[in-house]
């Protein structure tokens, strides 16, 4: 009678133990990713960038979100689907960096580099382009301008000769200026080869505080212009990367400076121009000068 009383109290309590391991094993069978089910991390992207020049992506819709992990080292800028990348300081940890463009998103890594950079990647092609090393293809490609990477020095060597020429030079467009924030940015003198434009242009400042140009932009801008009451064409701007120049130029107050650059040639239309942005070191001074195409155009040969 007894062990009949205890096997009727045991019954329930073992089957609610079998019941609650059955239940632990299913969940964990569901919660457990099945082996095919396991892949490894895809590898990000290496966006080389340095803190002495600018580092441009270009994508093929509209930029409309920039999310960097350690966003105190790096300066960035979006303008229409282009983004531009800058270290602010010598030695910045690598980061992560996601990009929303159109409807997609891209996510890279931000890779400070002590040497000459790929300034401009190219993703305009389904988000990715192939960049050929000889053993394969990696996403990236290669910037327009061939002194971005110091591939030919006698060219390098060369630009820089004009350059230097070009400081000697007399003032040629004095009408092509812009005055903010008492600073006057000025186009002093424009030349062009068969490769490059090569633009001097004046600082006056006014001012008693030292204008440190830390960040150069430029830009061709086409179908800016749109008739009386009709609508505006569809904006493009296409980025430039520059080659030249020194970094973090000090134009001190009171005084005047000279900037000198070196971009890659392109023909505009009559309706385009080179909108070219000076940006401050600590400091919210912006000077943007938009320079005529035809002033390019018509440039006389170095």
């Amino acid at each position: 009678m007894l062990s009949k009383l205890l096997l009727a109290l045991g019954l329930p309590v073992l089957l609610a133990s079998v019941s609650s391991a059955q239940t632990t094993s299913a969940t964990s069978a569901l919660l457990r990713p099945s082996s095919s089910a396991v892949h490894g991390a895809p590898t990000l992207l290496d966006v080389a960038v340095s803190d002495s020049s600018t580092t441009y992506l270009v994508f093929s819709g509209p930029v409309s979100l920039v999310d960097v992990g350690m966003a105190n080292n790096y300066l960035v800028k979006i303008e229409a689907n282009a983004v531009f990348v800058r270290a602010r300081r010598k030695s910045a940890p690598p980061t992560p960096m996601l990009i929303r463009f159109g409807s997609k998103y891209w996510m890279g890594r931000l890779v400070y580099v002590n040497r000459p950079v790929l300034q401009l990647y190219d993703f305009q092609k389904d988000g990715a382009l192939g960049l050929s090393n000889g053993a394969g293809s990696v996403t990236g490609s290669a910037p327009e301008n061939e002194l971005a990477l110091d591939k030919e020095r006698e060219k390098k060597a060369a630009v820089e000769g004009k350059l230097s020429a070009l400081r000697k030079s007399k003032e040629e467009h004095q009408a092509v200026a812009v005055v903010d924030n008492d600073l006057v940015l000025s186009l002093a003198n424009v030349r062009n080869d068969r490769d490059f434009t090569y633009l001097r242009f004046k600082v006056i400042n006014h001012s008693a505080i030292d204008y440190n140009v830390d960040f150069t932009d430029f830009q061709l801008v086409e179908n800016a212009q749109k008739k009386f009451l009709a609508k505006k064409k569809n904006e493009a701007r296409r980025p430039l990367a520059p080659s030249g120049g020194g970094t973090n130029q000090v134009v001190s107050g009171r005084t005047t400076g000279y900037l000198t650059y070196a971009i890659p040639l392109y023909a505009a239309t009559d309706r385009g121009y080179l909108e070219v942005t000076l940006r401050e070191l600590n400091g919210a001074r912006v000077l943007v000068l938009p320079v005529p195409s035809r002033v390019i155009n018509r440039a006389s040969t170095i």
